[in-house]
């Protein structure tokens, strides 16, 4: 199977691209809104002749993902459920499986970030947008998140697979651009043995605005790793 990884350093965001190079299926994660990576996208995919037939978004905000078929023609936008779905995107639910080529991508609901967040389990890896940061936990801007139940995701759906799977967010603000679920359960700070009531109290304390304890392990840092990153491994 084919991976890339993308980095878009304004909002240190990541995309991904996954394909079957025998069949010459591809989908897309998280790809951004943007006319420039739809060109380097596009460009990528015919020098390969690989064909993109799925767009996963592992959470919307306030776009649901309404550009994204003018930009990716042909390509069926996937969301999960919860959220507002748009005419023509496909809500999946926890366990469905979507196939591409001869390998299976499986749904796993993480509501939390927003009530629609879910996460894509491929192979050794799972992409889980903004449910789980490397080292950290992503903070909302609005009123989407539910940090009870971003808790109970982490710890009862991404914490319960192999310790060796790959972790892959939807950003990172530190230069990192890989994890392990064994890594981000002994040592991610956020998700060390507290309590829920615990958690949520730390992340309201650290949502945008309110009174934050101070120290820099419990700030989110603002000041991005700005290197552009674009990692490929062929063939897993």
């Amino acid at each position: 199977m084919y991976f890339r990884q993308f980095f878009e350093p304004d909002q240190a965001a990541m995309s991904y691209l996954l394909a079957d190079p025998a069949t010459g299926q591809a989908v897309a994660i998280d790809p951004r809104p943007d006319p420039c990576q739809a060109l380097l996208l596009s460009a990528l995919l015919a020098e390969r002749h690989f064909d993109l037939g799925f767009i996963l978004l592992t959470h919307t905000h306030v776009d649901p993902g309404n550009s994204l078929p003018d930009l990716y023609p042909g390509a069926q936008v996937i969301i999960g459920r919860g959220g507002r779905r748009l005419s023509g995107q496909r809500a999946v639910a926890h366990g469905e499986q979507l196939q591409v080529g001869e390998a299976d991508i499986r749904v796993i609901a993480t509501p939390g970030h927003t009530a629609c967040s879910v996460s894509y389990l491929w192979q050794d890896r799972v992409f889980c947008g903004d449910a789980l940061e490397l080292g950290g936990c992503s903070q909302a801007k609005d009123n989407d998140c539910d940090p009870g139940r971003l808790y109970d995701s982490v710890l009862n759906q991404l914490f319960m697979l192999p310790d060796e799977t790959l972790v892959f967010p939807g950003h990172d603000f530190h230069g990192r651009t890989v994890s392990t679920i064994g890594e981000e359960r002994r040592h991610n700070p956020f998700f060390q043995p507290h309590s829920r009531d615990r958690f949520v109290s730390r992340y309201r304390a650290l949502q945008p605005g309110a009174d934050r304890p101070g120290g820099a392990a419990e700030r989110r840092l603002d000041h991005c790793d700005r290197r552009a990153i674009s990692q490929e491994d062929a063939r897993y």
